[in-house]
């Protein structure tokens, strides 16, 4: 009844991992879950969905559960108020979210009087005011985004009150980034609450070429690929318009393969996407449903580069797995953290966000390098990701904010 407890509240990740954040938020529960020493116990507090909901995703829920099936854990599911449906949500949903995950996790820290809370991400910015943390635990509170990066007002006030509430209760407070390090001390989050926590990739992380879903035929000779949510801050409109300004100027192209992906039907932003592609005359094939096994196409041997055209990006995880992966090279905007992985000339190319013009050149870039050079980014990239080991980083914050979790106490002279 008194063991010390681990516990990780999560939205995506668990019963679904279709975002960046989910596919990291699996890595850091490997990871944590690998390092406790015997006699702590790991609680995980995803948020609930339903098999009936598009979001939930049975291969990754799989991939999750074969994963800790070594490790004993708990697991309590919380209510955003979307009857399962929803993993994310509106600001309606982040409150009830809160408020149930709140009746969950007071009663744990009065049974347990030792633990660590990891509360991740956007929906738990609420969490804070609502905590009767007991002195024996430490509290972690790791933002992956901001309201600012979706241009929310309304969010970002309630949001702004929450971390003002995690700060006076001296949490800690993940940096993904050096982007989001200088985001919250720009919301008056003392410097020395935060601690860097880089997003990178465990073991597990790989996904095979074989995973992958089939090409199309006019893909077979050449492709570029870019991915991710099918969100405006995405940039994938720029990309387009890049892509038709090179076009323009008697650049042959490859085929492009865009992910813009959501996890349910098509939506007005997509249909817009392939209307675009289609007015500037490209040869492109548009994905509109996620499928786990895309990365599994950075490992496709007629990849000609990867593009990431956000406007804005917290970290920005698909630089790291095509640099694992060994694909490129890799183009990306210097918004946010993609400044700190794709470096212009160095791992990659660098394009400014939401500048088209910016783009085209560096896709041109990107398409014209000598062999030699793509080599030198490519083997660039795999050092960088292989210097963010992201099993190492956990365990080092977990040893640093309570060093019973990974038995690093009892190793101290």
């Amino acid at each position: 009844m008194n063991a010390p407890v681990v516990a990780i509240a999560l939205h995506d990740g668990y019963f679904s991992a279709a975002t960046g954040a989910g596919r990291s938020n699996q890595a850091l529960i490997t990871a944590v879950a690998h390092a406790l020493t015997p006699g702590v116990h790991l609680v995980l507090l995803p948020v609930g969905l339903h098999p009936t909901s598009p979001e939930y995703a049975p291969t990754a829920h799989r991939d999750i559960l074969n994963r800790l099936a070594d490790v004993p854990h708990q697991v309590t599911t919380l209510d955003n108020g979307t009857a399962g449906q929803q993993r994310f949500g509106d600001l309606t949903a982040f409150e009830h979210l809160d408020h149930h995950a709140a009746e969950v996790i007071n009663p744990l820290m009065r049974r347990h009087p030792q633990g660590l809370l990891i509360a991740i991400d956007q929906p738990f910015a609420g969490l804070g005011p609502l905590l009767a943390a007991p002195p024996g635990w430490r509290l972690l509170y790791l933002p992956r985004s901001s309201a600012d990066h979706h241009a929310d007002p309304k969010r970002a006030a309630w949001e702004q009150h929450g971390l003002d509430s995690w700060s006076a209760l001296g949490a800690a407070f993940g940096a993904i980034s050096t982007h989001m390090r200088t985001l919250l001390t720009g919301k008056g989050v003392p410097a020395e609450q935060i601690i860097d926590v880089p997003g990178g990739l465990t073991a597990a992380d790989h996904i095979p070429l074989t995973a992958a879903p089939p090409l199309p035929d006019q893909a077979e000779g050449g492709f570029l690929l870019s991915m991710g949510r099918a969100q405006p801050y995405k940039g994938f409109e720029d990309l387009l318009d890049a892509l038709g300004h090179l076009a323009d100027t008697g650049v042959r192209l490859p085929h492009l393969m865009l992910a813009a992906v959501t996890d349910g039907p098509t939506t007005t932003y997509q249909q817009h996407l392939r209307r675009r592609g289609s007015t500037l005359g490209l040869s492109a094939t548009l994905w509109t449903r996620f499928d786990p096994g895309l990365p599994g196409l950075l490992h496709h041997p007629a990849l000609r580069a990867v593009v990431v055209p956000s406007r804005s990006e917290p970290l920005g995880r698909i630089p790291l797995e095509a640099f694992a992966a060994g694909a490129g090279p890799v183009v990306a905007t210097t918004a946010g953290g993609l400044a700190e992985t794709v470096i212009d000339g160095i791992t990659g190319y660098s394009a400014a966000p939401g500048d088209p013009h910016s783009l085209a050149r560096a896709v041109g870039r990107a398409l014209t390098a000598p062999a030699a050079e793509v080599a030198r980014l490519r083997q660039a990239g795999e050092q960088l990701v292989a210097g963010r080991n992201y099993t190492s980083c956990i365990t080092g914050v977990l040893a640093a904010l309570s060093p019973w979790a990974t038995g690093a106490a009892a190793a101290q002279p």
